[in-house]
């Protein structure tokens, strides 16, 4: 009976199976080794190659991060600036005696705001100059359009001025362009 049941489950194993079942040839250890380290070579070096994209990553994230972490801030600042030139302006516009106290108030306005806008330019803030240029809605924001003999387009107010950090955009400026007139 013994040997109907092996002739039996000879005739159940697939011939596939029985390829596997079949002892295989050893290869030499060394060759083993050799394959194994080369194995082993490989994922080294992808594992190198991926640290050392993880690290000009996080290089260049931490530059970006001291270049800009203070964007927020930055944009903050410039309101105050834009209400310095405003005090200038007005003050500008009043005629003011010369010697008079309010005339040299408004004269250290003036200098305050020199000082104030050379700390930002100091920090890399730049101004986007606008009039007069054909709008370019990556650095300007248009708030409104006037008829003009100049070409539609083109930039005729600046309502308030635009700013880059680093040659990235701060703040855009807002502006007023032209529009043809139309003729009767």
């Amino acid at each position: 009976m013994d040997i109907e049941n092996s002739e039996d489950l000879q005739k159940e194993v697939s011939p596939e199976e029985q390829e596997n079942l079949a002892p295989k040839e050893e290869k030499n250890p060394l060759e083993l080794a050799q394959e194994k380290l080369q194995e082993m070579e490989k994922k080294y070096l992808y594992l190198y190659a991926e640290f050392e994209n993880f690290r000009k990553r996080n290089e260049k994230e931490r530059l970006d991060y001291i270049k800009f972490g203070h964007e927020g801030f930055l944009r903050e600042l410039l309101q105050v600036m834009d209400n310095f030139e405003r005090a200038v302006a007005h003050a500008k516009s009043m005629n003011l005696e010369k010697g008079s106290q309010v005339a040299n108030i408004a004269t250290g306005v003036e200098m305050i705001l020199f000082q104030f806008s050379e700390a930002l330019r100091a920090q890399g803030v730049t101004e986007i100059k606008s009039s007069g240029v054909k709008f370019d809605p990556s650095f300007h924001e248009a708030v409104g359009e006037e008829e003009s003999e100049e070409e539609s387009g083109t930039i005729l107010k600046e309502l308030t001025k635009g700013y880059l950090l680093h040659g990235r955009l701060l703040r855009p400026a807002k502006v007023i362009t032209a529009k043809r007139k139309l003729e009767n």
